[in-house]
């Protein structure tokens, strides 16, 4: 392929998804809408319903199935298994081979280095989505944690996370979702020239302020995967040491091999409910009172735009890269916090409307926020990024 294009957008994930997929989708949609640029991406797939131009798409779906047997075994066996490291290979393979020359190339972490070095040399603008905090933040945060609930067969490699920087030090601009994400590359000597800040967004139509609570239970609501990464085995702790009246944690998200433990000690536990993975988030949003996210690590956890769209005042911490402000949507909590939990769950407890009238300002907030508004952040993005290296369009 000889025709070069403005952009190239590369995920490694399915358009239109949860998690990277909304991103991704809603950045592609910008990118399309604008009718600004020519360009080509490379996903694994996308949802039918897709309101894309596919034209422009190098789709391989198809991979997806290849990684069914790896999330089976960790799944079902628990075990520490990379699912998609081999289909990420694959998939990293494809991109090279059909890379077209670009002047902007824009990808998320760790998919196709040998792509990312053909872009370089062929004079591209590198722009990295950093869907997380830097390497060497992460690896001290979560093996810390790893290692206080004694579950270092999933410790990080630090030679992977060198490997990591090395590989992001070719990248001219990084995305950076959240201010816990933008401080954590300064913090690791990243200069502010690279850094943009670029929060995600909301479907904000799909969720409403309308409640549906008629036996009047108090319910916490959690949404993410159980794991040691979310903070869960805080919340837990918290929630069965308030021991509330008519009350009820609510927590959605599948069992991660490093959270089984967490999970079977307080599965029996009658005022907490575990729903597993539950696509009909919205319903259950509108049944809660507050959303608790205790997360240690994140880049910007859309389940907390989400709950805000929902009209949900939000605990959580600033490692979660939350758009919230702190005594306004709700309470910015310290990591590990148990007694701080504690301490927010009750206030809401006890100041029901309170907690309405935090919701309904997390409501109006999180308009700014939508993920439309995304998009067009980005376009802006890379107008500026053309004209300021006098590539224009």
């Amino acid at each position: 392929m000889n025709k070069k294009v403005d952009i190239v957008y590369v995920v490694a994930s399915e358009l239109g998804s949860i998690g990277m997929g909304s991103a991704a989708y809603s950045a592609v949609k910008g990118i399309d809408k604008s009718g600004k640029f020519s360009y080509k991406v490379f996903c694994r797939g996308h949802k039918k319903n897709a309101q894309i131009n596919k034209k422009n798409l190098f789709s391989y779906g198809y991979l997806e199935y290849l990684s069914y047997p790896f999330r089976f075994l960790e799944k079902k066996l628990r075990m520490n298994i990379n699912s998609f490291k081999f289909v990420n290979y694959i998939f990293g393979k494809k991109i090279y081979k059909n890379l077209p020359k670009c002047k902007i190339y824009h990808t998320w972490m760790g998919i196709s280095p040998e792509a990312v070095k053909k872009a370089k040399k062929n004079g591209a603008i590198l722009v990295l989505e950093a869907a997380n905090s830097h390497p060497m933040n992460r690896l001290k945060i979560l093996n810390e944690e790893f290692r206080k609930f004694h579950r270092d067969e999933f410790l990080i490699d630090p030679k992977r996370q060198r490997e990591n920087i090395e590989y992001m030090k070719m990248f001219d601009y990084i995305l950076c979702p959240s201010d816990f994400v933008y401080d954590s590359f300064l913090e690791e000597n990243f200069g502010k020239e690279k850094l943009i800040k670029m929060p995600y967004g909301v479907e904000f139509e799909k969720f409403n302020l309308k409640k549906d609570n008629p036996d009047k239970k108090f319910r916490a609501i959690f949404v993410g995967s159980i794991q040691l990464r979310k903070g869960l085995q805080y919340l837990l702790k918290a929630w069965e040491e308030l021991n509330l009246r008519n009350a009820e944690l609510v927590v959605v998200g599948n069992v991660w091999p490093d959270g089984a433990k967490i999970f079977n000690k307080y599965k029996n536990n009658k005022t907490i409910a575990f729903h597993g993975f539950d696509s009909n988030l919205k319903e259950l949003y509108k049944k809660s009172s507050v959303f608790v996210f205790p997360s240690i690590e994140e880049g910007s956890a859309l389940v907390n735009y989400e709950a805000m769209a929902s009209g949900l005042p939000v605990i959580t911490t600033f490692n979660s890269g939350s758009i919230i402000r702190n005594n306004q949507e709700g309470f910015i909590i310290p990591i590990r916090d148990v007694k701080a939990l504690k301490e927010k769950i009750k206030y809401f407890y006890d100041n029901p409307k309170q907690a309405e009238k935090m919701g309904k300002s997390a409501r109006k907030y999180v308009e700014k926020f939508t993920w439309e508004k995304y998009g067009e952040r980005l376009v802006d993005f890379y107008e500026n990024v053309l004209r300021k290296n006098n590539n224009l369009y």
